[in-house]
């Protein structure tokens, strides 16, 4: 592995691939751990987020804090000295651990989307469970992350109030990320209409196999396509450093503080002890 050109490709298209990360082993007991979390739905931020088809499309965050026996090896040994070297940073911090998981009747996508809970370095990296052909897998447009603006879905421009209601998806991603102040709407663009017709946007499809990993700038712009036509599982570890802050324009902080019993303050580092920290 050649870490320099990582980083350097890393800091250029704001995504790279590394293929074999980690081993079937570790596959199978993240696997394992994620159908005890469907089971168990122990989590608070458990969710079904496909309308359509109830069941084909699940997802869940620090399923590593709140479902009994959860994979204690969840974090390769070998990821957090790989971050720092990513990061250029010589401390970084597990922010959060999320799962995806789709079946192959799957109809709703994730959204084009920036990660903006983090002001700062953000960046995180999709481990693959199972084998993901191009047709279903993370998108991201080359470069986004340099583009200087803050981008949400276009549809968070809209009056919610001429909507009766919304699906999933929109619910989940508006709790977490939505407000209707004008300093909102001031900050963040809306994702352009034409992102996936203009020949300006360098969109890639990162196909992977089990034990892939995808690394990503959080400032990236990235989506997972409508139909997945596979069952398919991705597991994500998001890091941050010593200068990353809790974005202002996001309600990450208020509801992490509220459901883990932690202090989170808007525009301040993260040091509460509940996130583990890795120095090298």
């Amino acid at each position: 592995m050649n870490v320099s050109q990582l980083t350097s490709d890393l800091d250029s298209d704001g995504f790279i691939k590394i293929p074999s990360f980690v081993n079937t082993n570790y596959c199978l007991s993240i696997l394992s751990s994620v159908r005890d979390s469907i089971s168990s739905k122990a989590s608070p931020f458990f969710r079904d987020l496909d309308n359509n088809i109830p069941g084909s499309f699940f997802s869940d965050i620090w399923s590593s804090h709140f479902v009994s026996n959860f994979y204690s090896g969840y974090v390769p040994s070998h990821l957090p000295s790989l971050m720092s070297s990513l990061m250029c940073r010589q401390s970084v911090l597990l922010l959060q651990d999320t799962w995806f998981q789709r079946s192959s009747l799957c109809t709703t996508s994730i959204p084009w989307h920036h990660d903006q809970s983090i002001e700062g370095p953000f960046y995180s990296i999709w481990i693959s469970l199972s084998d993901i052909p191009a047709s279903a897998s993370l998108r991201f447009v080359r470069g986004s992350h340099k583009s200087g603006l803050r981008y949400m879905p276009s549809a968070f421009f809209t009056d919610s109030s001429k909507r009766s209601q919304f699906n999933a998806m929109e619910e989940f991603y508006r709790s977490f990320h939505y407000s209707d102040s004008l300093d909102y709407s001031q900050h963040f663009s809306p994702v352009p209409d034409d992102l996936e017709t203009n020949p300006e946007y360098d969109i890639q499809s990162v196909s992977t196999s089990a034990g892939d990993a995808i690394v990503f700038n959080g400032l990236t712009l990235h989506s997972l396509p409508p139909l997945s036509n596979v069952d398919s599982t991705g597991f994500v570890l998001r890091w941050i450093s010593e200068d990353s802050v809790v974005s202002p324009y996001s309600n990450d902080a208020k509801i992490a503080s509220e459901l883990l019993n932690i202090n989170l303050i808007p525009e301040q580092p993260i040091s509460d002890s509940f996130f583990k920290r890795f120095d090298f």
